[in-house]
């Protein structure tokens, strides 16, 4: 097996609601990694090459929506689900994936930043201290 990729994939776990686009029910899963063009994540489904998912992850209070083709579903040796790659068809769910991957970072920081301090974090205060403490490797995207 040799990697295909020619963008950066980073193993991040987001909970998301996915369903066939011709179907009306969703069903409940974890992203495994997330890049500009696509995610992967676990199912019990089996998808063939082509088949068009909608995609819903909860941030907050808001479901951001993107819709992507499935790449390829392997079965996954160590969980015995099966793993789906999903290129995204919309140039606008890029963003919106990474806007919810950030929140997703962000929320998880505050609550760590809570249990550390003893006290309870603020969502502004957690977003100023995260942007801080990382905003050095997000300027190398905008030189």
């Amino acid at each position: 097996w040799q990697e295909k990729r020619s963008v950066r994939r980073r193993i991040i776990e987001l909970p998301i609601k996915y369903r066939v686009l011709e179907q009306a029910k969703p069903h409940s899963a974890q992203t495994q990694d997330l890049s500009e063009k696509g995610l992967v994540f676990l199912t019990a489904e089996h998808f063939e090459a082509g088949t068009l998912l909608e995609f819903t992850l909860p941030i907050k209070d808001r479901a951001l929506t993107v819709k992507g083709r499935v790449v390829y579903a392997r079965r996954d040796l160590e969980s015995g689900f099966f793993r789906v790659g999903i290129q995204f068809v919309q140039p606008e769910g890029v963003f919106l994936v990474k806007m919810a991957e950030q929140l997703h970072q962000i929320d998880q920081y505050r609550k760590r930043l809570s249990d550390e301090e003893g006290h309870e974090i603020s969502e502004e205060e957690a977003a100023e201290r995260w942007i801080h403490d990382h905003s050095k490797e997000f300027s190398k995207f905008y030189r």
